[in-house]
């Protein structure tokens, strides 16, 4: 009887959990945020918009839809405010991550994260547009402020749209010296774990786990400073298996 009462217990509870994921997608255009009494799931581009804030509560964890690509762009203007903690981490995955998934989570199962500032990038007229999606970026504002990234995990991300027009796990476009970028882990990334494009921003305690392409990628000028980075890439055998199978 004990152990038919704890079945059942257990049974709520996973109901429960699966009950309590909640999609995002389209436009934030006002201050949201998600809590960790949730699970969450990008479907397709979901953006930041200028004047808002996404609010992630320390041991949330949001996944991205695999068949719409799900991503998340910070706008230039709009601000994430995503503070984990070290027992209780912020976690960005593949929707195959989830109890009960049917696929082994792989490389590119989802876009991946997008912050986009007003800080300055080396191109002429100061301003470009991000590889992928192509929302604009860059400016003269080098103490710009995108909000926070703090023990966050990225786990899966990396898309390609065409040759050479990719999301990485992490992307950081024209970000200001204002952005907070600490204890950040990109892992099996579809193409590079963490790119710089412009920008000032510093970042420390970062780490690139077995991730497709570049580990860390810097263009356009980027002048921040780095401290602390941690990698460990892919084997040669996981890259020919993966051509092979036509995941990359």
């Amino acid at each position: 009887m004990k152990f038919f009462l704890r079945t059942v217990v257990l049974a709520a509870i996973l109901v429960s959990n699966i009950s309590a994921q909640e999609a995002l997608s389209g436009n934030i255009t006002t201050n949201q945020t998600l809590t960790s009494d949730k699970t969450y799931l990008l479907k397709g581009i979901v953006r930041v918009m200028p004047g808002a804030t996404l609010t992630i509560q320390p041991g949330t964890i949001i996944y991205g839809e695999n068949t719409s690509q799900g991503s998340l762009i910070v706008k230039p203007g709009g601000k994430i405010m995503a503070e984990g903690t070290a027992d209780k981490p912020i976690v960005f995955t593949s929707e195959f991550k989830k109890p009960g998934a049917t696929k082994t989570p792989n490389y590119g199962d989802w876009g991946g994260i997008i912050l986009l500032g007003n800080a300055p990038i080396n191109v002429a007229g100061g301003k470009a547009l991000i590889e992928g999606p192509g929302d604009e970026y860059g400016g003269t504002v080098a103490d710009d402020n995108s909000g926070v990234l703090k023990y966050v995990r990225i786990e899966y991300p990396g898309i390609a749209y065409s040759l050479n027009n990719e999301i990485n796990g992490l992307t950081l476009g024209g970000v200001g010296s204002k952005t907070k970028l600490e204890y950040i882990q990109v892992s099996y990334s579809g193409d590079d774990s963490f790119e710089f494009f412009g920008g000032t921003v510093n970042a420390k305690y970062l780490i690139a786990y077995r991730g497709w392409d570049d580990d860390f990628d810097t263009d356009f000028g980027y002048s921040g400073k780095l401290q602390f980075l941690i990698t460990m890439e892919a084997d040669q055998q996981i890259r020919q298996e993966l051509l092979q199978h036509g995941t990359m």
